[in-house]
């Protein structure tokens, strides 16, 4: 495969990913808004404004706006055109991916993602103010699935979709460690609260917002506590939003790519992807509490971002010299 095409499929299912990812985050907000007036004298977290920690944002957000009404960062969540992570940004950037490469697509795989661009396009604030933030979250969300079942159905197991995987489990796994590290200590209860109608209300939009609350409620029964809560979201096998799940589908499909065997790493990004791997499959929730979550999740962060580097060098940007060779 040509390291242009490996280049525009791996973005595009990045940027699809975080597309979903942010409209995921948007919608469990408003819901937990609503869920909050139903608490009279309880204290509840600000509003909007830990979206914007959750994306890293809230540095460009001041510079385009003088306050975080709910309005304001709505519209910089979603509508925000000098915003590279706004909803909009993201399909723009996915769709304009997909452009460079239509051959490499079905046609109805391109016309989805055009679909969902050529609509968003055109919408506005006061569209989402008038369909509510619900309504016009989910039907964007469910454009993004119905792309991805397309896709799904209609592309060879090939090189190309083993890129898109690996793009796709890598962003979900930075996703995963942002919206955990942001949230524990935003949420993390005082001794007094822990049980409360709050705690579990906060707890349960965490586990939402990775689409979450009912796998969780399933496979491990109990309590919403801090800890339970991110050894699944951490540490599960089977979960395919944890971070451990990731991780272990970006590393499988890498090897498809770099064919590799289980005892055998070609290049930095398998082993890179390989090491994590293993300190996931060995990790205990405790131990990482102990060691501190924020440096965990913080080191998980560079380690994805290195990953990330590496794929680029290996595949996308490498010298003549050192062109993967196919036998």
């Amino acid at each position: 495969m040509l390291s242009r095409v490996a280049n525009y499929i791996y973005w595009l299912a990045r940027y699809l990913e975080r597309a979903e990812n942010i409209s995921r985050l948007i919608d469990v907000n408003a819901q937990l808004a609503i869920d909050m007036q139903s608490l009279p004298g309880e204290s509840a977290p600000a509003g909007w404004e830990p979206l914007l920690r959750v994306t890293a944002d809230e540095g460009r957000f001041a510079k385009f706006y003088p306050e975080p009404t709910a309005r304001n960062i709505l519209n910089y969540m979603i509508f925000e055109r000098r915003n590279p992570n706004s909803l909009y940004s993201c399909i723009h950037q996915a769709r304009e991916n997909a452009r460079c490469i239509r051959e490499a697509l079905s046609g109805e795989t391109w016309e989805q993602i055009n679909r969902l661009y050529l609509r968003i396009f055109h919408e506005n604030y006061d569209d989402l103010a008038r369909i509510g933030e619900s309504e016009f979250i989910n039907r964007t969300r469910s454009s993004i699935l119905l792309f991805y079942g397309i896709f799904d159905s209609m592309i060879p197991r090939k090189e190309g979709w083993f890129f898109f995987e690996v793009g796709r489990y890598l962003e979900r796994a930075d996703y995963t460690s942002r919206l955990i590290d942001v949230k524990y200590f935003t949420l993390l209860p005082e001794s007094d609260q822990v049980g409360s109608a709050l705690d579990l209300i906060q707890w349960a939009s965490v586990l939402r917002s990775c689409s979450a609350f009912e796998a969780f409620r399933k496979n491990r029964r109990g309590l919403l506590t801090p800890s339970r809560v991110t050894d699944y979201l951490i540490l599960d096998e089977f979960f395919p939003h944890s971070i451990r799940y990731s991780i272990i589908q970006a590393e499988e499909n890498l090897r498809r790519i770099s064919q590799d065997s289980d005892h055998h790493f070609s290049n930095p990004p398998v082993r890179a992807l390989g090491r994590l791997r293993a300190d996931l499959d060995y990790a205990l929730i405790k131990d990482i509490v102990a060691g501190g979550l924020h440096e965990y999740l913080d080191s998980l962060q560079l380690k994805i971002a290195d990953i990330h580097q590496a794929i680029i060098e290996t595949y996308i940007d490498y010298p003549l010299e050192n062109a993967p060779i196919r036998g």
